[in-house]
């Protein structure tokens, strides 16, 4: 046989067989594209510099390792799939007297012309692209858009070494099947398993008891930091009990209603629940597979958008102020803290002496720390947050400070009172290990607290508790983090948060004065003294936020892409299976209308199953998204919400308007 036959073949085929290859070609494209912007991103240089962007390196190379898991998985799924929709074609080709070497030939001309449309055209697709990703980066994290186009011949070199080796790969399982498998086994690849699918009862028994684990992880959890820890054992959790439902629990369902005999002997109802048994069967995996990329595409897309959209509120809380100086003192070593006139006068003439003016300086005293517990008693030990799963951040402050901050007259307490906002407990006592360290009786339950900087403990990681006490006095007898500690911890602290004229680079250059070159001698004894600046707040939480945002609309076009084709594949499946189940129930009798009534609503139903069942997974994966959201200090339950709600209707008309388009691939090929 001539050599030179085999590359005409191999173009013949792809062209014949272009219903199922070109959503494969388009997948190897996509990806890689996808790959190459995600790997020029990490790779870019130039990106670590900005202000504000040195996240974005990290989650590009969080993203790279995701992107090429997916590339593995997603590329062999979709293979499989053209393998056994074209082993009819390969049997027969074996059966007319070529041989398994002649078809391995053809097959890897067929991967050379794959890989290089493939790559090719995903590096190309990529390049194109790269120039909008850096775009909506930029416009993300706030930045200036640069201008000017660039290559990445580092990430060019990945992408293909990536892809090649991936194609290579799927060849040599290709080339093993057709080894391995007889010529009959080949010609009838398409029709194997069609046998009625079996009752697997413990399979089904596992899907009930993981899904409701998974379910109930997610109900149970109380705060962010048990959420940290069981957020990946419940999505494990879900993810298997999503396989078991699909394959093993929905044929228990429909097998349990066939057995109603009333109820299934009638036309609809036959050829309902049995089509139904038939699609789960053939179809379980792909079923799940589509529902689990749906939920991580929702769950990815309004988890981040509820970040992003709630930094506003978090910077405005974190830097209620342009710049925010804490002072950090132990009275117990002797120090007498700040000497505030002095450090007051050493501020206004450093910001003076740029040309600028303090519009607004105003300071109190705080001390904060960490407890663990409920019902009132809470352990000083930092390891008591994981004994008792109740995380705690209070902030005391003096009467006198919390009268500045509201404009009230200074409320009168006695030395063990306290105001108390944020929890309901009646009293405080506070304990180290089974020490008692001290305690109060809470007078009086605020309603409200006016806003104060992140430092206060309202940013802070846990619960928030804002503590009123009487005077300095009670705030200097209160013990520190470690008694045993040679090193002070944190006591006291006093705080002036200042408004500065200026455009954002003056008030940043302002900061690096006060923070690197500024002498403080004579102004007060410390320990510490720190500067927060709003612009790097800002550009730090922008830069988190928009990093998050970027990777989880990346990913979730990528999965959404994924889903699409496998949705794709799946109609064209059932319509080669439908079609040969038209001509049987036409021919034993049953109207054409009846017959495709009965379809339709079989397609319908299994198609938006995955849907109403991704659906279910985002309500119970709420309550830890809200909770995994107070780690970065969004506490709003309502924008976070709407955010997840508009999600999810977005992506169900979406996912419509997918059916819709692929179901007239379904009719055209049922009709024939």
């Amino acid at each position: 046989m001539r050599k030179s036959l085999f590359p005409k073949l191999a173009v013949q085929n792809i062209i014949l067989n272009r219903r199922f290859y070109f959503p494969y070609l388009l997948t190897i494209i996509g990806t890689a594209a996808a790959f190459y912007d995600i790997a020029a991103i990490a790779y870019d240089e130039g990106m670590r510099q900005l202000r504000g962007a040195e996240y974005v390196s990290m989650f590009s190379a969080i993203g790279i390792f995701i992107v090429a898991v997916f590339a593995v998985i997603f590329l062999f799924y979709t293979n499989s799939f053209l393998m056994k929709r074209r082993s009819k074609e390969l049997g027969l080709y074996n059966i007319l007297g070529m041989g398994k070497g002649h078809i391995a030939l053809i097959l890897l001309w067929e991967s050379l012309y794959t890989a290089f449309i493939g790559i090719v055209g995903g590096l190309s697709a990529g390049v194109l692209l790269y120039k909008l990703m850096t775009l909506s980066l930029h416009r993300l994290l706030r930045l200036e858009v640069p201008f000017g186009f660039q290559i990445s011949p580092k990430a060019m070199a990945a992408t293909a070494i990536l892809f090649g080796g991936i194609l290579l790969l799927t060849l040599l399982h290709n080339l093993r099947r057709i080894t391995v498998v007889n010529p009959i086994a080949l010609l009838h690849g398409e029709n194997m398993g069609e046998r009625e699918p079996k009752t697997r009862w413990l399979l089904a028994l596992l899907g009930i008891l993981t899904l409701g684990g998974g379910y109930s992880l997610a109900m149970m959890t109380q705060n962010s930091q048990e959420a940290m820890v069981v957020y990946f054992l419940a999505v494990i959790l879900v993810i298997i009990g999503t396989y078991c439902l699909f394959t093993a629990v929905s044929i228990a369902v429909l097998k349990l209603l066939r057995r109603n005999k009333k109820f299934y002997y009638q036309t609809r109802h036959f050829i309902g629940i049995s089509g139904m048994l038939f699609r789960m069967k053939q179809n379980a995996v792909g079923l799940a597979n589509i529902c689990i990329l749906s939920t991580m595409v929702l769950v990815m897309l309004s988890g981040t958008l509820s970040l992003y959209l709630g930094t506003e509120d978090v910077v405005a809380q974190r830097a209620p102020t342009d710049l925010i100086i804490r002072v950090n003192y132990d009275p117990i070593r002797g120090q007498t803290g700040p000497d505030v006139q002095a450090l007051k006068e050493r501020l206004s003439g450093q910001v003076a002496s740029q040309g600028q003016e303090v519009t607004k300086l105003e300071g109190n005293y705080y001390y904060c720390f960490s407890g663990s517990g409920k019902n009132g008693t809470y352990d000083l030990y930092s390891g008591a947050s994981m004994r008792y799963g109740s995380f705690t951040t209070f902030t005391f402050l003096t009467a006198q400070d919390y009268a500045v901050l509201t404009g009230q007259p200074v409320p009168e307490l006695g030395e063990d009172q306290v105001l108390l906002y944020g929890i309901p407990d009646d009293s405080l006592t506070f304990t180290r290990g089974e020490t008692l360290v001290f305690s109060f009786q809470v007078a009086e339950h605020l309603q409200a607290f006016p806003d104060v900087s992140g430092g206060m403990g309202l940013g802070m990681v846990g619960r928030p508790a804002m503590v009123v006490v009487k005077d300095q006095e009670v705030l200097h007898q209160l013990p520190r983090w470690d008694a045993e500690a040679t090193d002070s911890y944190t006591q006291i602290t006093y705080e002036y948060r200042m408004d500065l004229t200026g455009t954002a680079d003056e008030k940043y250059d302002i900061w690096t004065i006060l923070s690197d070159e500024t002498d403080y001698t004579g102004t007060g004894q410390w320990d510490t003294l720190w500067i927060v600046s709003r612009e790097n707040i800002y550009n730090e939480n922008f830069g988190i936020a928009g990093g998050f945002l970027f990777l989880g609309v990346y990913l979730g076009i990528l999965f959404l892409m994924a889903a699409v084709l496998i949705i794709y594949y799946k109609q064209i499946s059932e319509g080669y299976e439908d079609r040969q189940r038209f001509q049987i129930m036409e021919k034993v009798g049953l109207e054409q209308r009846e017959i495709r009534r009965s379809i339709n609503s079989q397609v319908l139903t299994v198609f938006f199953l995955p849907l109403v069942v991704a659906a279910v997974h985002v309500a119970f994966d709420f309550r830890l998204m809200l909770q995994l959201l107070q780690i970065f200090s969004v506490t709003s339950v309502l924008p976070t919400a709407l955010c997840t709600l508009v999600t999810l209707l977005v992506f169900a008309v979406l996912y419509a308007v997918v059916f819709a388009l692929t179901a007239r691939v379904y009719y055209h090929i049922v009709s024939r």
